[in-house]
């Protein structure tokens, strides 16, 4: 029975294949990092606009025609938001005779700065605060 030698035929076989899952990992590695920030700017955009409904809906008073904007103005110019940059209110207004409605956007920018790919982009979320009975 002949035995073949495969040291020689097979040598580097995996090198393709380990040089290509490195390549894989660390491609993956900065897009998981990217949305996670991104993910990191909306929840902290919600909060914001959430707590900016609860502190116009302490305000104002809903039962007059009033100006939401200007009370959540104020409030916006008070709050410092950690971790959010450029924040702008879009809309505060009232849905109906209870409910305060605040939609605020921010600037969001890639962790990772490159020259090919240095996105910017715009993460809006909105906050709702609804006065009791």
């Amino acid at each position: 029975m002949r035995h073949k030698d495969f040291s020689s035929s097979e040598r580097g076989s995996l090198a393709p294949l380990g040089i290509g899952l490195a390549l894989v990992c660390l491609a993956t590695v900065p897009a998981v990092l990217a949305s996670g920030s991104l993910y990191l700017t909306e929840r902290r955009l919600t909060t914001l606009a959430e707590a900016t409904a609860l502190a116009v809906l302490i305000d104002s008073d809903v039962s007059a025609a009033s100006d939401f904007s200007s009370s959540a103005k104020r409030f916006l110019d008070l709050a410092s938001p950690p971790g959010l940059s450029e924040v702008v209110l879009i809309e505060a207004s009232m849905a109906d005779s209870r409910t305060v409605r605040v939609r605020l956007c921010s600037k969001w920018q890639s962790m990772f700065q490159s020259y090919i790919v240095s996105e910017t982009g715009s993460v809006c979320s909105e906050g709702l605060a609804r006065r009791g009975r």
